[in-house]
């Protein structure tokens, strides 16, 4: 017989944490709901398989919910919903109407760069080829950049010097 005090794990925790994780409960919030410390919570997960099994179900209840969330604002959508008027002399009259709600960009560039990674994560592509040449041809590049903005500057320089020993110069 194991010593100390006996745990307080009933069975019936198990459904509840299932509830709790697939309403959007962090870990110490269902810990807090069953009057348990975060550190029992962890050690029921480890424990207990119902128990972890429960709350994996939750959970990922929970994210497939927010998954269809973010594709359906992704993508953008309608919703039926009701405006109460009341017009001069009469009593309220409930008028039904349809809400757009437009496709969200970051939203659908969110949802691509999980389901679509390769494509659309942001993250700068490996560049094909030998990196050393590609480093070379990149310097030679800004190198002729410098040079055409030194030429441009001189002759701009050049030409506003002239231009003002020329009004110096001039005859009052």
């Amino acid at each position: 017989m194991p010593a100390g005090r006996p745990s307080p794990y009933k069975p019936e925790f198990a459904r509840i944490a299932q509830r709790l994780c697939r309403n959007g409960a962090t870990d110490i919030e269902v810990a807090d709901i069953l009057g348990i410390s975060v550190r029992t919570f962890y050690r029921w997960c480890l424990l207990h398989e119902e128990f972890t099994a429960a709350v994996r179900v939750g959970k990922d209840a929970a994210d497939d919910r927010v998954e269809r969330a973010l594709y359906q604002r992704a993508i953008g959508y309608d919703y039926a919903a009701e405006k109460i008027v009341t017009p001069k002399g009469g009593g309220p009259v409930v008028m039904p109407y349809m809400v757009h709600i437009p496709a969200d960009v970051r939203a659908a560039q969110h949802w691509l760069a999980i389901r679509r990674a390769k494509v659309w994560s942001g993250m700068p592509q490996r560049p094909e080829g030998d990196i050393a040449r590609i480093i070379s041809e990149g310097r030679a590049r800004v190198a002729r950049e410098s040079k055409r903005q030194a030429a441009e500057n001189a002759a701009r320089f050049k030409a506003a010097v002239e231009a003002e020993v020329a009004r110096r110069l001039a005859p009052s």
